[in-house]
């Protein structure tokens, strides 16, 4: 695991230390600590501010975001349309579990659009790529825009890894013990017939 996060900081960096040449600012924020970052880092928009261009790099654990998680994105993403103007755009890349573009550039202020990825995050990745960090960079340097404030953001969601993999866990020990109590119970069933069979 420590590992994992070393190679990803590490890549992270290098590639962040590449986008500095397009003045690509990189932030890092937990899932927890989302809404405050959208408070303190986008205020509400003026005429003398600069649009943003804003990717946002998501961290996946399984097919589709847990009801917690998705309702802290949805909210997080609601507020933030509110402090932008139909001039600032937003992309989405997921990376982690599965990789790939979930939103091309789209109006900062097209909630919907930003609520259904929300909901349906591996169904909006047209393709799947093996790096989402990387992609989320390249991404983002190929869509950059000159006198606009271009950004990625990475939400990470950690210990959901392990949250999912004790719920598998746990799944395979209930239908594991529905097994063996099928077992157990046929066993009891056939008992009569077993005993009769070593009589006779």
């Amino acid at each position: 695991m420590n590992i994992l996060f070393t190679t990803t900081l590490a890549l992270m960096l290098s590639i962040a230390s590449h986008s500095q040449e397009k003045n690509i600012e990189t932030e890092s924020v937990t899932l927890d600590n989302l809404i405050t970052f959208i408070v303190e880092h986008y205020s509400i928009q003026t005429d003398s501010t600069k649009t943003k261009n804003i990717t946002f790099l998501i961290e996946t654990y399984a097919d589709s975001f847990n009801t917690e998680d998705s309702v802290i994105l949805k909210q997080a993403f609601k507020l933030l349309s509110k402090r932008v103007t139909e001039d600032d755009l937003i992309s989405i890349v997921a990376y982690s579990h599965f990789n790939g573009i979930a939103l091309n550039q789209t109006e900062a202020t097209g909630i919907k659009k930003l609520l259904y990825v929300v909901e349906h995050p591996k169904s909006s990745v047209k393709t799947f790529e093996d790096d989402g960090i990387e992609l989320a960079y390249e991404f983002a340097k190929e869509n950059f825009i000159e006198d606009s404030d271009n950004s990625v953001v990475m939400i990470r969601i950690p210990n959901r890894t392990t949250e999912v993999a004790k719920t598998e866990s746990k799944e395979t020990k209930i239908t594991t013990n529905r097994k063996s109590n099928a077992l157990v119970l046929t066993a009891i069933a056939l008992l009569p017939e077993i005993i009769s069979v070593i009589k006779d």
